[in-house]
């Protein structure tokens, strides 16, 4: 309730209490205008009475008798022990995520407010000690200024809530099935001004400079499994005139490869692969004849055979920020292979073949061809016979902020 000093001659006041400090209050002071004068002092003025009210001053002055020789003076105090006292917890959004928050509401003469006293990222007050606040790293979001809803006050006190909050990143974790493991997107918070970790420039020019490294795919060692690697990118926002939202998402993870790229996964499977024969020898049946003469039928022996069916087949799935330059597929390149003369005719399906050579001559003893001599070089092919395995497909696709490249490799059957 109002405590009403004793009346004096000149002055006669009432205290209001405005806070839990009981040195904050308002109070006014019925005024005689024949003592004092008519004309008030000007609104700041501070209070005569130094000793009990050194920190007052006048806020606001009102006629109180219809003749105007009573008047009402209305002090307050310019509240210089605000922090033990004008903090609240709460809630407020920033962008899209909640968090929790501390509100403390200053009030503030108009004579002396700047508003360019604070800035957000400013850490907050850490009074009253009893709160805890010290080392928790409360910093300001906003601020937010309102009328006291008195009159006695708004005319010469200006009321600002500060917004304070600790800007942890917010995760969110989504399966991948292609790196086998979820991944992580990650939103942080930067405030106008803000330079972030690693970087030289502030959040404010990155934002504007889409084609800095800042927003480019990068592999980045995984910090809870030693030998992985983790792409990921940025995006970012303006979500407000102080703060711009900062979204980091993971696109693929695998083991550490050799270079910069990685692996992520490998598997076992069963495909359909066509493996051309294998030409392992070459020879000639020979036939005596009841003249005398010799007759020459070619042979050859193909080892092993032509196969056409499922093979063991390792797929293996990698990643980079950069293409591949070694993308390729092996080809086997069977060839054909003929060798005519007039004693032997010989025709070698399409087949793998390691080289050497035919060789024929007609001898000096010929009743009916000269003395001659033929000689047929065999081709050698790539390859020249079965490898242990082929890499059958190798395909790189654009994806993931970067580039996946899928490798099939078949290993050469094995049969009767």
């Amino acid at each position: 309730m109002p405590i009403t000093n004793q009346p004096s001659p000149q002055r006669q006041s009432v205290l209001t209490f405005v806070s839990p400090n009981v040195q904050d209050l308002l109070f006014f002071e019925t005024v005689d205008a024949q003592r004092v004068g008519k004309v008030p002092p000007a609104y700041g003025t501070a209070h005569p009475d130094k000793v009990n009210f050194p920190n007052h001053v006048l806020a606001y002055v009102k006629q109180a008798d219809p003749n105007g020789q009573l008047y009402y003076y209305y002090y307050a105090n310019t509240r210089e022990s605000q922090d033990d006292y004008n903090f609240e917890y709460s809630q407020a959004s920033l962008g899209d995520t909640k968090f929790n928050t501390v509100v403390r509401t200053y009030v503030s003469l108009r004579s002396e407010f700047k508003e360019d006293g604070v800035a957000a990222g400013d850490a907050m007050p850490t009074s009253p000690s009893a709160a805890n606040f010290e080392g928790k790293g409360y910093i300001l979001m906003g601020r937010d200024q309102k009328r006291l809803g008195d009159r006695e006050l708004d005319g010469i006190f200006v009321v600002e809530q500060r917004t304070y909050f600790v800007p942890d990143s917010m995760h969110t974790l989504k399966w991948d099935d292609l790196s086998g493991r979820n991944l992580r997107i990650s939103v942080s918070y930067l405030y106008s001004g803000q330079i972030p970790s690693g970087q030289t420039d502030t959040i404010d020019d990155l934002i504007v400079d889409p084609n800095n490294s800042y927003w480019s795919t990068v592999l980045l060692d995984d910090q809870e499994n030693e030998g992985y690697k983790v792409a990921s990118y940025r995006e970012g926002r303006k979500i407000s005139s102080d703060w711009f939202e900062v979204i980091r998402t993971e696109t693929i993870a695998g083991a550490s490869g050799v270079g910069t790229g990685i692996t992520v996964d490998s598997y076992f499977t069963s495909i359909d692969h066509s493996w051309p024969p294998v030409l392992e020898s070459v020879g000639f049946e020979v036939w005596a004849r009841h003249d005398g003469q010799d007759e020459y039928h070619p042979t050859f022996t193909m080892n092993p055979e032509a196969y056409n069916g499922p093979c063991k087949c390792l797929v293996t799935i990698k990643y980079n920020t950069e293409p591949f330059t070694d993308v390729e597929a092996e080809a086997m390149q069977p060839q054909s292979f003929t060798f005519n003369t007039p004693y032997a005719r010989l025709s070698v399906p399409p087949c793998l073949m390691n080289g050497s050579y035919i060789y024929a001559s007609t001898g000096t003893q010929d009743p009916v061809y000269a003395f001659n001599y033929y000689k047929k070089e065999v081709p050698v092919t790539t390859p020249p016979s079965w490898p242990e395995t082929l890499i059958v497909r190798d395909k790189q696709e654009q994806g993931r902020g970067g580039f996946v490249r899928t490798t099939w490799t078949v290993y050469r059957p094995s049969y009767g």
